[in-house]
């Protein structure tokens, strides 16, 4: 999806909200919860990221990761989100605006996360009580 696409396809939910017509939508933002399981059912998934100066960057989520430990700790549930992000394209460590078709839009603090054969990456942690 190019920008100029986003930015027409998001207009339009705006309006359709204002309406009281995306119930949908803000139900399904509402009733999501982080957690390795819900993250995993994303990965795949295109997300947008508000960057400051850039604007709107489609990102995908490429994994999640779980942190090599010799005992887990049973009441933390504890991962990454590796997000590949566009050619030429680095994050810097920062709280970002986020947006997703199912969740909406949220803020999510992200990090460089090296690079690959594909190119750049970057991360969001999670250390969640369970």
């Amino acid at each position: 999806m190019k920008r100029r696409q986003f930015l027409k396809s998001a207009g339009t939910t705006l309006a359709l909200a204002s309406f009281g017509l995306n119930t949908t939508l803000a139900a399904a933002a509402e009733d999501f919860h982080w957690s390795r399981a819900s993250a995993d059912a994303l990965v795949g998934q295109s997300f947008w990221l508000n960057h400051p100066e850039f604007g709107a960057m489609a990102i995908t989520l490429a994994a999640v990761r779980v942190p090599p430990t010799r005992t887990p700790d049973p009441r933390l549930d504890q991962f990454s989100l590796l997000f590949r992000t566009p050619a030429g394209f680095a994050v810097a460590d920062g709280i970002y605006e986020m947006d997703h078709p199912a969740l909406g839009r949220f803020s999510l603090h992200l990090a460089p996360g090296g690079h690959d054969a594909q190119g750049a990456m970057c991360r969001s942690d999670f250390t969640l009580l369970t």
